[in-house]
């Protein structure tokens, strides 16, 4: 079976290399009997679940179609969220009916001798990658949540109390220790892409990385962090030593598919599977049916330092005016600005224009727009039509999340190392200290500032920026009662004469003989207001109402459950 192509059809069209599937006359009746006593209608069972549960680009989930950028400094949005305007209905990630579908993979599985051992236990190892999933994605949002392991009959007593959300994190771990235990580090052929070993252990160690930061662990219990510590340390060392590792070009880690950096995610195919990344980021002249997310905030494009490695606000060579020069290589890959060049729809020399009228329909409200993983080669018709991958987890990620234990664990030069590492990746300048612009002798706290904003620079536009402000608690002192800008560039003579001479002009020269770059205020009817509550969020009333047992989140009307516990 080919992951690429056939993961997400539906269960009664895939294909899975077996005559006697294909040679059924009568697809649509295969009984449940006929599924749990067949390999491979189990696994295109399986397949389903991978369809339904694996993670997706942002604002694909049906019920939450949120761009999480817009939730943070990395780009404009006006959110509930942001603006503390919440109410007890707002976040809604409820996955039971999902979990209950892997749960009776797990149900039909048990002792059955119909499939033999090794591939009931593959099945059920890669659908524990897919439940852990599922329940951490309600933890991170709630705290502890309902634990049901079998799907629920009617017969059984349907109402059902909240799980401690260290009982949570418990029975995680347990599903993903199984996953470690019994899947590969890797797949070959048509099964490239299945959860692996890696995507396992990776996911345990991001999950404790996330139980030991302020969001779960406000006293800064060490031992959290010490079990943190650990796991990412050999998250770090056994996948490198499987062949993951670095992919040379960071542009390129997104359209050089399943390259050695990809730990976990979703694999598209146009026509059956894709996605609108492309369109949602584009501007709406080289896109269809969509536009006008992911537009990058000032705030974040000033985030990246110099191609030293150094800060803007302590370069002698940053120029305010010429922002993008000689800044640190990720810039470019991310950020799309006025006048650069981006050959989108694969038009040799073509420039993007954000000043004051040159985008009549929608146009960016910040001056810039997000290019990662927009692949320039896609006409505007395959732009709702992606095929590019998401990767939920790559490696890069590992190694961050491996320098912050280390560097609340006072470890400082371990995570010196694994910054130096992403820095030189990344093609910023060694320096003939070979500090990468990072600073000697900084302190712990110091050093988890500087992993933080190493976060931000490398996963920008991955939906790790809003989680990691959470896990961190630090939207009260990084963006409470600021607002977000952009900038609006003008030009300085009128636009037919521009027009004939601008594919003559040195932009990366001559720029402000043309153009005046204007400040823009982005939160123009609140400051950001993310209130402390919003750390764990309320579950909403339609559940309550029909689960007598179901507490509410402390912090919210009437909430009695503490999801520190």
């Amino acid at each position: 079976m080919n992951i690429k192509y056939l993961l997400f059809g539906s269960l009664l069209t895939v294909s899975m290399g077996c005559s006697d599937i294909l040679n059924k006359k009568d697809l649509s009746s295969v009984t449940d009997d006929q599924v749990w006593s067949d390999a491979n209608y189990a696994t295109a069972y399986l397949n389903q679940l991978y369809a339904k549960n694996l993670p997706k680009w942002a604002g694909e989930e049906e019920s939450n179609r949120i761009y999480y950028s817009s939730y943070s400094d990395e780009a404009e949005g006006e959110t509930d969220v942001l603006y503390g305007q919440l109410t007890i209905a707002s976040i809604d990630h409820w996955y039971y009916e999902d979990i209950r579908n892997i749960n009776l993979l797990f149900e039909k599985l048990e002792d059955n001798l119909a499939i033999d051992a090794e591939t009931s236990t593959s099945l059920k190892a890669q659908a524990s990658v897919l439940r852990a999933w599922r329940y951490f994605e309600m933890v991170r949002v709630y705290g502890g949540v309902p634990m049901l392991l079998l799907p629920q009959k009617l017969t059984d007593d349907l109402l059902v109390s909240r799980n401690k959300t260290s009982d949570c994190i418990d029975i995680i771990l347990q599903d993903l220790d199984y996953a470690y235990a019994n899947l590969p580090w890797s797949w070959t052929g048509d099964n490239v892409g299945r959860a692996t070993k890696a995507a396992a252990l990776a996911l345990k160690a991001r999950i404790l990385l996330y139980y030991a930061s302020p969001q779960f662990n406000p006293d800064n219990l060490m031992d959290r962090w010490e079990t943190a510590y650990k796991v990412n340390k050999q998250a770090k060392e056994e996948l490198a030593e499987n062949g993951y590792g670095l992919y040379t070009d960071y542009e390129n880690i997104w359209y050089d598919e399943m390259n050695k950096e990809v730990i976990w995610g979703r694999r598209y195919q146009e026509p059956g599977v894709t996605n609108a990344w492309n369109a949602a980021s584009r501007p709406l002249s080289e896109a269809q049916n969509r536009t006008g997310q992911n537009h990058p905030t000032l705030e974040m494009v000033e985030s990246y330092p110099m191609v030293t490695g150094v800060p803007i606000t302590e370069s002698a060579d940053y120029d305010p005016v010429l922002y993008w020069k000689n800044r640190d290589p990720r810039f470019r890959v991310t950020v799309a600005y006025n006048s650069c060049l981006w050959e989108l729809s694969g038009k040799i020399g073509r420039r993007q224009w954000t000043y004051a009228g040159a985008e009549l329909n929608y146009p960016t409200q910040t001056g810039f727009y997000c290019r990662k993983a927009v692949d320039p080669s896609y006409t505007p018709y395959y732009t709702e039509r992606s095929s590019t991958d998401w990767i939920e987890i790559r490696y890069a990620e590992v190694l961050l999340n491996f320098a912050e234990c280390a560097a609340v664990m006072g470890n400082v030069d371990e995570a010196y190392d694994i910054l130096k590492i992403i820095r030189e990746r990344a093609g910023i300048l060694a320096g003939n200290d070979g500090m990468y612009g990072l600073k000697k002798g900084l302190s712990g706290e110091q050093m988890i500032d500087a992993v933080m904003l190493e976060r931000k620079l490398e996963l920008a536009f991955e939906g790790k920026r809003y989680w990691d402000l959470r896990r961190r608690r630090l939207f009260a002192t990084e963006l409470n009662g600021k607002v977000r800008h952009g900038i609006l560039p003008k030009l300085k003579i009128a636009e037919s004469e521009f027009n004939t001479m601008k594919d003559t002009i040195d932009f990366e020269n001559n720029y402000a003989a043309y153009f005046k770059d204007s400040l823009v205020i982005l939160d123009k009817k609140f400051a950001i207001d993310f209130k402390d509550n919003y750390y764990f969020y309320a579950i909403p009333n339609k559940y309550l109402e029909t689960n007598s047992k179901m507490e509410q989140t402390q912090g919210w009307s009437g909430g009695t459950f503490n999801p520190l516990d």
